[in-house]
């Protein structure tokens, strides 16, 4: 129901309210029947507040009441309509707009670009569209059949609202209602240590905290346990409550349940009682209690205080709280909650987040409940274990159902259950997890339900998920200055911080938990569906309430679709607002059909040989369409000609918003008809596509990635000047082969000083993917590129222009031409930048300044493939802690290394005369050293006082000799030598 709130507040505030408020107010617009629709407009724009007053309120009721499902069931399907409506109206705005636009630059083909910035600024900007100025006469005409479309909605509106007040449904109840939940789960200190599996580590690592001296400057520390529920964060606060060290330590121990219900009253009463062991009058002023507790407080030295499950955030119930507590002696208070946003609102220390249980302790727990020592049961339960995901909740609940069970059928009927089907007694998996749910803000919940469309493991990544919401209207715009995509970006920490999303090794790569997973499948009701190909075969009908489906698996055969009921069902259904598609091999056709209303469709294809023309030309019809990725699950890239049908209907996509081709080979050259999409805001392409013209015009353009400039009058592309206007640009921005800039004028007309949101440039000289960092084979097609000698300074200037502004945080620099770099690079106005790479700059001697200023925030330095390096100085950096010194092959010595005290990991790699002196001594913080190749290399001063090493590798590296009594055998790191003869005693 949240989906449904979060569209009218997007309408509340669209610029086709503007635009009606404007055209009705127009003397030329009093036509009976068009007069008459945009007053219905308007009408429906009004019904908005009283709306989402029921259906807030009603999102409390829904689960209690059958007639109120049905009621929602209906005023859910009015809403969609009301939103198709809408935007079939603003669509024609826009195509409008677009003509009105093509209409005035044929009238004005000669006018210079500074009129044409004025007429722009004419232009409304809301909410990420471009709403044109219109005469009177420009407004589009609101067809006969919008305008019945119109009527029907005002007449089941009113149907509807009659039966709101027959199910009793209050308007004035607009704020959401919070109904508390009974406390059946109550807990308290005690624990039966002997049922315990795991949880030694992190109970030792709280104690060791607890005793330790980290209290001393601050009376009050806070320990956060962060975790999903049914983890074990209770069990683990029960053990930590009652450790012997922890019994002794301290001198009052208090034990306090909060619940969801945070009564500042209630919970102040309960301390107190806990203090005193006495019962507190029931009607005692709240201002004499905290004094009372205040009073018994300073009776001991140190006192430690649980609080478990918490769910209060906000920050003026706290205070209030721990009063009493500031006058006592040391306090330490250990918290369990599931929200990462609680933790941080209290916390004075880290968080510990608590994680599933291991595989085998799944196992140890499951075996302790279930008893089981039969060799076939013994398989389907350590496949039961690991369906459960380490979560002990369910690891117990289930090891417990089948402690008296011994027939195989029915430990399978388990395993291929879902667990919230299973007839488990009192099943305590679905509430605990359901609870989390119920507690989210309502602006989340239609986010957490959309993540249940993609394959498990499979979620798309932050960015990608983010503007998926945006195209369902899921994200709710406030009065903050900030972007949809950072409000958006908001709610996906929201999610992580809930634990109902997690992080992975991998950089920006999420994954929910499996049971997590399962939830979000269950609250997600009639409007998503997943289907593979055996599902498919097994439904007999898909309700029309479906708006959201994903096909997995080999859904993409024809065929198999012909002979299962999805194919009809997608044939048919024109209200589906999302695909999502992940395919296996095959080379049929796959085509969209008749879904014309579809906002977001998203492709992930696992063969190379698919073919996609009809797909994409049935995109065509697709006027609704905000989102358009197309990606391959393996290292490999789909034909580009399949784009052609695509590239014809460009020119109807103007409520375009993303447009993610990656998965498409290289080289892509977009025609210039991607000028009609006036409101793309996010454009991915293959590396090495061609910019083209018109991209000047895409003012509300924020993520561009892998453009190619060319600027060659036989190539009809565009260049850098087509990016001077796009100052919306937001991420990385890598700008490839500078080389072919004319002059530097050219490189001025980008302004890329003047984007302050870019916080990461990559400048490549040259137009190859291989040196990306990312990539272990570095293939060079041009690495010494050819220059005469007063070109140097040439190449210098466009590097000048190519200033960023000083909000960037990542830089890189691939095959610059020149000797110096520009005085920018180090420049102390860079107070965020994190990360240096600088790789293929063939000419560069070193000087210039680059490295030898301090940059508060510099945390990475890497250096790769400089021919002519002979010598780096480093600034002594307070921040450093990598440097990576790679392919260098004459440079000789490390100026300023001993200076780096908080460096972590040195890599030298085939610096073949590279020599450090005894003056330059090791940084002692380091974790990780590595010298390989390095062959003049002798000795490496300071080796002996690293007592954080963690790793060594030496190879290659012939001259190199150590003491190895002195330098090696005190240390408890892994150690790696390979060919280093001088070594050879080890």
């Amino acid at each position: 129901m949240a989906d449904i709130i979060a569209m009218f507040n997007r309408w509340a505030k669209s610029a086709l309210l503007a635009l009606l408020d404007r055209s009705s107010s127009s003397s030329s617009l009093v036509e009976p029947t068009r007069g008459n629709a945009l007053d219905d407009f308007q009408r429906i724009m009004r019904m908005l507040p009283r709306i989402k007053a029921v259906l807030e309120d009603a999102e409390e009721r829904e689960i209690q009441d059958r007639f109120v499902m049905l009621w929602l069931s209906e005023l859910r399907l009015l809403a969609y309509d009301i939103d198709d409506v809408i935007d079939e109206y603003e669509y024609d705005v826009l195509v409008a707009q677009m003509e009105a636009r093509a209409a005035e630059e044929s009238d004005h083909c000669g006018k210079c670009k500074r009129g044409d910035d004025e007429n722009h600024d004419e232009n409304e900007q809301v909410e990420g569209h471009s709403i044109l100025a219109f005469s009177s006469t420009q407004v589009p005409t609101i067809s006969d059949g919008m305008a019945e479309k119109l009527r029907e909605i005002q007449e089941r509106f009113n149907e509807l609202e009659r039966d709101r007040k027959a199910l009793n449904l209050r308007e004035e109840d607009g704020m959401r209602r919070i109904v508390s939940a009974q406390n059946s789960r109550l807990t308290s200190s005690l624990v039966d240590e002997s049922s315990i599996i795991g949880r030694k580590s992190e109970k030792e690592k709280i104690v060791r905290l607890l005793l330790s001296d980290l209290q001393v400057s601050n009376k009050i520390t806070v320990i956060p346990i962060v975790g999903m529920g049914g983890v074990g964060k209770t069990t683990l606060a029960q053990l930590i409550y009652n450790d012997p060290k922890i019994h002794q330590y301290f001198d009052l121990r208090l034990w306090i349940y909060v619940s969801e219900d945070f009564d500042l009253v209630k919970l102040t009463k309960e301390i107190y009682g806990s203090i005193t062991n006495k019962p507190y009058e029931k009607d005692v002023r709240f201002d004499y209690l905290q004094d009372s507790i205040r009073k018994e407080l300073v009776k001991f030295k140190r006192i430690f205080l649980v609080l478990d499950d918490v769910w209060n955030e906000k920050q003026c119930l706290w205070e209030p709280l721990l009063i009493p507590f500031h006058n006592a002696g040391i306090v330490n208070i250990l918290l369990t909650t599931r929200n990462k946003k609680v933790a941080d609102v209290i916390r004075t220390i880290n968080i510990l987040h608590l994680g599933c249980l291991s595989e085998e302790q799944g196992w140890c727990l499951f075996q302790q409940r279930a008893l089981c020592d039969d060799e076939n049961l013994i398989k389907i339960g350590r496949r039961i274990v690991n369906k459960c995901g380490g979560l002990p909740l369910a690891i117990k609940l289930l090891g417990s159902h089948l402690r008296f069970e011994r027939d195989e059928e029915a430990w399978m009927s388990i395993l291929e259950s879902e667990l919230w089907d299973l007839d488990l007694g009192s099943n305590e998996i679905l509430p605990a997890l359901k609870l989390s749910y119920q507690r989210m803000p309502i602006h989340l919940k239609p986010c957490f339900r959309y993540c249940s469309m993609f394959p498990k493991n499979k979620l798309p990544s932050k960015n990608h998920l983010v503007w998926l919401w945006m195209a369902q209207g899921y994200i709710q715009s406030k009065i903050t200055g900030q972007t949809m995509e950072e409000i958006g970006r908001g709610y996906f920490d929201e999610l992580l911080g809930r634990s109902f999303l997690q992080a992975t090794e991998f950089e920006d790569s999420f994954n929910m938990h499996d049971l997590i997973f399962d939830l979000a499948g269950f609250v997600s009701g009639n409007e998503f569906i997943t289907m593979n190909m055996e599902a498919s075969k097994q439904n007999k009908c898909i309700s029309n309430n479906v708006r959201h489906i994903a096909l997995h698996d080999q859904l993409t055969n024809k065929e198999a679709l012909k002979g299962s009921l999805v194919y009809p069902f997608l044939s048919r259904h024109v209200a589906l607002r999302s695909l999502i598609y992940y395919g296996q091999r095959t080379t049929d056709d796959f085509q969209l059909l008749d879904s014309i209303r579809l906002r977001a469709v998203h492709i992930q294809i696992d063969h190379f040989d698919l073919d996609l023309s009809n797909f994409l030309g049935s995109i065509a019809s697709l006027k609704h369409l905000h989102y358009l990725c197309i990606r391959t699950l393996r290292d490999f890239r789909l034909k580009t000609f399949n784009l052609s049908s695509l590239f014809n209907s460009l020119h109807s996509f103007c409520n375009l918003h993303v447009l993610d081709l990656l998965g498409f080979s290289l080289a892509i050259m977009l025609p210039t008809s991607i000028k009609n999409l006036i409101n793309l805001r996010h454009l991915i392409l293959p590396f090495g596509s061609y910019m083209p013209c018109g991209l000047s015009k895409l003012t509300f353009l924020q993520t561009l990635k892998h453009v190619l400039v060319m600027e060659d009058e036989r190539c009809k592309c565009g260049g850098l000047g087509e990016i001077e206007d796009l100052a919306s640009l937001t991420g990385s921005c890598c700008i490839n082969n500078i080389r072919y800039a004319p002059d530097v004028d050219c490189i001025k007309k980008a302004n890329i000083n003047r984007k302050k949101h870019i916080w990461g440039l990559c400048i490549n000289w040259h137009n190859s993917m291989y040196r990306s960092r990312s990539f272990d084979v570095h293939i060079s097609f041009n690495p010494f590129l050819k220059v005469e000698k007063n070109s140097f300074e040439l190449e210098k200037a466009k590097l000048d222009a190519l200033r960023p502004h000083n909000n960037l945080k990542k830089l890189e620099i691939y095959d610059y031409p020149g000797v110096q770099f520009s005085l920018w690079l180090g420049d102390p106005a860079y107070t965020k930048l994190q990360d240096i790479t600088l790789e293929g700059c063939n000419k560069w001697d070193g000087s210039g300044g680059v490295l030898d200023r301090d940059l508060p925030c510099l945390r990475s330095i890497s250096i790769i493939d400089c021919a002519n390096l002979k010598s780096i100085k480093i600034f002594q950096s307070s921040s450093l802690c990598r440097l990576l010194v790679k392919q260098c092959p004459e440079i000789i010595t490390l100026h300023g290394l001993c200076s780096l005290h908080r460096l972590e990991k040195l890599e030298i790699i085939k610096c073949y005369n590279l020599m450090i002196s005894a003056e330059e001594k090791l940084p002692s913080k380091l974790h990780f050293v590595w010298f390989e190749e390095c062959w003049k290399l002798k000795s490496i001063p300071g080796l002996q006082s690293l007592h954080s090493l963690e790793e060594l590798k030496l190879k290659r590296c012939p001259k190199l000799k150590l003491s190895l009594d002195e330098q090696l055998s005190t240390m408890h790191a892994v150690l790696e030598i390979i060919d280093c003869p001088g070594l050879r005693e080890l």
